[in-house]
């Protein structure tokens, strides 16, 4: 009946889809034909890490990592099981399997010699190959490093109704040898007073099969739906197997996923387990003395409001892990127990969130291995709320094709404020079935592509109706001489398009083409375009966005690397947003957003002072119907 009244309120305005028609064919025009009548005079290229999307939220640590790991790849021959873990796309199995190859004095005389390792494929080698190196003979001694980093940056104009100066400042200082590692970090955001506004301190000793840390640390447990860790866990990515068991100290910007206390690990041939405590101010909303909501999201105290909200309620939480198998087998359970110094009492009106001052969490992590066989579940119980949570996943690896498939069933009372698991809102009230599929064809053809379904059956606090929908995902690329060319589609349904009360079903429709060439050895260049239809059907409502960028990279003498790019976009609103990544000083890379008519332009310095003097400069103008910007950013680093 709702459709029916809504298509006779629409009947009038049948025109606008003419008008639209119109405005698509201009659209294809300008920001399709032209490109690929440039992109046919050039060779063919054109790669992509990761798709990065608006909804993935990655702190800048774990994005430094990638950059850090292609300028200093990993040596496989010498690297040990931590550090092998920190390659993307590598497994907690993988990582096992190439430290024990390595232990029996086997070493790897080309990276092809990786295949030899039971669930690794040629295609996979593809993704990790820009992370490693093969050097003839181990490494037996590492002396101890300090490594130190500042980055400063400016956006102006400024933005008025904060009393805080505009500059953003992180500080970062660590020493590390093979047994200890000592550090801190400092962190201010723009706009906030202090330049202490967010910061770690931590101590972390190893040795042998044991170790303890205090401190700032991070906890990455299972598959995250208990303990985790942003990483890159994420649809795109391929990525859904999570790094299993792991501490390390906490060096991100991200002021809510860390813990502050101690924890202490033991491993046994067959057997680990660890402990661990923490002690920890956490932000929240309180209105008349009462906790409205726990927040881990923002982390800004810029203005009176987000200042009332900053370290508002003490945590105190208390866990362990125990579990034990081999390479074919792994078990292991987890146990957390909370208690907040005030009660939280929310408001229920629309969704349904934790109350009281105390949670707990207990749960079962099983893996299963075979040689190109991995089989993985977790289930957990939260003891206050009686909600559950469980996923299960399966990845396959036949000749020269990866298929894995994941399920996951996350209760609306599963209350987990640390969980990462994979997800398309967040680990609770969602149901849904993932599939992703990569294979490299003859010639060189490399394809992959996912499908999502999901489905969150109860209000939200973000919409107080169910919501359901699919997602699929397509993606190619093919090396001709010294270039590439990648294509990717997208596809997105949803039904929680807002009006007047109701959750309408929209359409968005993504299409990338990118090439890179490799003009010489120093150099570098890009194009990429993008298109997307955003349609409501219910309204008839269609908008359009296109982007167009264009970067340039070169080796101006050694040691020095100069990056400029510019990019071109229009869309017809925020729903036609179109998302690109911009490269940045390491440290602090992010996705962006483009909406409006507008461009954006970036020069990128990085260069090698002194053997171990890094320096970055960075300057950016950004323009749309709304806006225009300067960013400033300066970055210095030893290690």
């Amino acid at each position: 009946m709702e459709k029916k009244l809504i298509h006779n309120l629409l009947e009038p305005i049948k025109p606008i889809r003419q008008i639209k028609l119109i405005k698509q064919l201009k659209f294809i025009f300008l920001y399709f034909l032209f490109p690929i009548s440039i992109l046919t005079c050039l060779p063919l290229f054109g790669s992509e890490d990761f798709s990065l999307d608006g909804e993935v939220s990655l702190p800048s640590d774990i994005l430094e990592t990638i950059e850090k790991l292609k300028e200093n790849p990993i040596d496989i021959n010498s690297a040990t099981y931590d550090e092998l873990i920190q390659i993307p796309y590598i497994t907690p199995l993988l990582a096992m399997r190439i430290e024990d190859y390595t232990k029996q004095n086997k070493f790897f005389n080309d990276t092809k010699d990786l295949l030899l390792i039971g669930g690794l494929n040629e295609p996979l080698l593809l993704k990790i190959s820009p992370y490693i190196t093969i050097k003839r003979r181990k490494i037996l001694i590492k002396k101890g490093k300090i490594k130190w980093k500042t980055i400063w940056s400016k956006k102006s104009p400024a933005e008025e109704g904060y009393k805080g100066n505009p500059f953003k400042v992180s500080n970062k200082i660590q020493y590390h040898n093979s047994q200890i590692t000592l550090g801190g970090s400092a962190y201010k955001d723009a706009y906030e007073r202090s330049y202490f506004d967010f910061y770690t301190l931590y101590c972390y000793i190893q040795k042998d099969n044991h170790g303890i840390i205090l401190g700032d640390y991070a906890l990455d447990i299972g598959e995250r739906l208990i303990l985790g860790y942003p990483g890159f866990v994420f649809k795109s990515s391929g990525i859904v197997k999570a790094r299993e068991y792991l501490i390390r100290p906490y060096t991100s910007g991200f002021e809510d996923f860390s813990f502050r206390g101690c924890a202490i690990k033991k491993e046994w041939k067959l057997l680990y387990s660890s402990i661990f405590v923490s002690n920890k101010k956490v932000d929240a909303t309180i209105e008349d003395t009462v906790v409205k909501r726990i927040i881990y999201e923002t982390g800004y105290h810029r203005s009176e409001t987000e200042i009332e909200k900053k370290d508002r309620i003490q945590e105190r939480l208390i866990g362990g892990i125990i579990g034990g198998g081999n390479e074919r087998v792994r078990i292991s359970t987890t146990s957390i127990f909370a208690k907040y110094d005030k009660t939280v009492e929310p408001d229920s009106s629309h969704y349904y969130r934790f109350s009281g001052k105390s949670y707990g969490l207990t749960g079962v992590h099983v893996v299963y291995n075979e040689s190109n066989l991995s089989l993985w579940s977790e289930y957990a119980f939260c003891h206050s709320t009686k909600g559950m949570g469980g996923i299960l996943g399966v990845s396959c690896k036949p000749h020269n094709t990866t298929i894995s498939m994941l399920f996951r069933n996350y209760g609306e009372k599963f209350y987990s404020p640390r969980a990462f698991s994979f997800c398309e809102s967040e680990v609770r009230n969602e149901q849904g079935f993932y599939i992703y599929i990569n294979s490299k064809l003859r010639n060189d053809f490399l394809i992959s592509g996912y499908f999502d379904i999901f489905n969150r059956q109860h209000p939200t606090y973000f919409n107080p109706l169910s919501t359901k929908g699919y997602e699929t995902f397509l993606s190619s690329e093919k090396k001709i001489m010294n270039s590439k060319l990648y294509v990717r589609y997208k596809r997105k349904e949803k039904n929680s398009y807002r009006w007047e009360g109701m959750s309408l079903r929209y359409e968005r429709q993504n299409l990338r083409l990118s090439i890179d060439t490799d003009i010489d050895k120093r150099k570098k260049f890009r194009i990429l375009w993008e298109g997307i239809i955003f349609y409501v059907p219910d309204l008839r409502l269609q908008e359009m966005g296109n982007l167009i960028s264009l970067s340039f990279k070169s080796e101006i003498i050694k040691d020095a690397l100069f990056e400029s790019g510019i990019v071109f976009f229009e869309t017809e609103s925020y729903n036609s947003r179109i998302y690109l990544f911009i490269n940045d000083i390491p440290g602090s890379m992010y996705t962006r957003s483009f909406f409006g008519k507008g461009f954006d332009f970036y020069v990128l310095i990085k260069g090698r002072v002194l053997d171990n003097l890094r320096v970055y400069g960075k300057v950016e103008m950004e323009k749309n119907d709304r806006i225009f910007n300067r960013i400033y950013k300066v970055g210095m680093e030893w290690r």
